[in-house]
């Protein structure tokens, strides 16, 4: 099988450790290896640093850049770095904010900052964070914003120009000021954090902050995430909340949707963290009496015994590729522990896997 160019081009990893700064560092996953055969083959040759094997082991690239919160270092309590919050923003930009709501924003391929405005509440460490694209519905609803603005400036002016994308950011714990917002570009104001509605579930008296944190962009304009009960979708051009279904999304957290599959992809809820699929197309169209039906699509491979599974998560490639970064600890053979490591497995699901 030939190997389709990939519609991502680098993994971002954010590592950090203690209360020292923050390291970014990329991963080429432009060739990644297409099948354990060819892996093997290419581990008796020299190899370049951060390039990914699929469904094999390899030691992570140094970072990059580094960021450091803007307060000094001897006020940063562990409270304080739990709060930080990290979000791809695009494709090639990564916006960073600390327990002080102060904001930066890096483009890896620029390799250059800029500043943001503050949040108006900041974010973590449960939180949902999404990148949406603007359209023009995006576009007539902000016209309304901004009366003053001549209507010819509509189209790629009001789209934000080059500024195409917009950041939702809420936070799931329901004791912020502004828990849900979205970093914005309008021509007459610029960037800035716009205070969006807060989810329904935030004012049950009986509701928790779910440990898991499901949830998915539908449709290109629908955002719909779970709580500890039910699930909700929000439409980010008539910001408006509506709940799907009285049901949970069986997910660890986020779910990439592939255009050529036409399915939406996770980490299921609970260890092992299998990766699975749904088709949520319902959502979109109304309430849904039911959870849609879960795949397991069953593609893993074997890793050593005395490693500890902690966490998961799942970034899409393209094509029907995916790549999942586990954690673990490591143990001795008395089961204390050792160290951490992080295990990165290519995955493809074209080719008639959810078949």
């Amino acid at each position: 099988m030939g190997c389709q160019k990939l519609s991502r081009q680098s993994l971002h990893l954010v590592l950090g450790s203690g209360r020292g700064p923050y390291g970014l560092a990329s991963m080429d996953i432009s060739r990644p290896y297409t099948s354990w055969q060819e892996a093997k083959a290419a581990e008796a040759k020299p190899k370049e640093n951060g390039s990914l094997l699929w469904g094999t082991k390899r030691s992570e690239p140094e970072p990059s850049i580094y960021y450091s919160t803007l307060r000094s270092p001897g006020s940063v309590s562990s409270s304080d770095r739990f709060r930080d919050a990290f979000a791809l923003f695009g494709k090639s930009k990564i916006v960073c904010s600390d327990a002080g709501g102060f904001v930066t924003m890096y483009n890896t391929e620029s390799h250059s900052f800029t500043s943001l405005p503050e949040m108006n509440s900041p974010k973590g460490p449960r939180y949902v964070a999404l990148s949406i694209p603007r359209t023009a519905a995006h576009a007539m609803a902000d016209f309304e914003i901004h009366p003053d603005v001549d209507s010819a400036m509509f189209g790629d002016k009001l789209l934000g120009g080059n500024h195409t994308e917009s950041l939702y950011m809420m936070d799931m714990v329901p004791d912020k000021a502004c828990s849900f917002e979205a970093l914005v570009y309008y021509p007459v104001s610029r960037w800035c954090w716009r205070p969006l509605p807060p989810p329904p579930f935030h004012s049950d008296p009986k509701y928790r902050t779910p440990h898991n944190i499901p949830f998915a962009l539908v449709d290109g304009t629908m955002i719909c995430v779970s709580s500890d009960k039910a699930t909700y979708c929000f439409d980010t051009v008539a910001m408006e909340w509506n709940k799907a279904g009285d049901w949970v999304l069986p997910f660890l957290s986020k779910l990439e949707y592939d255009t050529e599959l036409k399915m939406w992809f996770g980490m299921s809820a609970h260890k092992p963290y299998r990766l699975c699929a749904v088709d949520l197309s319902g959502v979109a169209m109304g309430s849904c009496e039911k959870l849609p039906a879960v795949r397991d699509v069953g593609l893993e491979v074997d890793l050593p015994k005395n490693w500890e599974l902690i966490d998961a998560t799942l970034v899409k490639l393209g094509s029907g590729r995916f790549c999942i970064a586990r954690f673990f600890d490591v143990t001795d053979e008395y089961g204390d522990y050792e160290y951490d490591v992080v295990a990165f497995t290519g995955v493809d699901c074209g080719g008639g896997a959810l078949t």
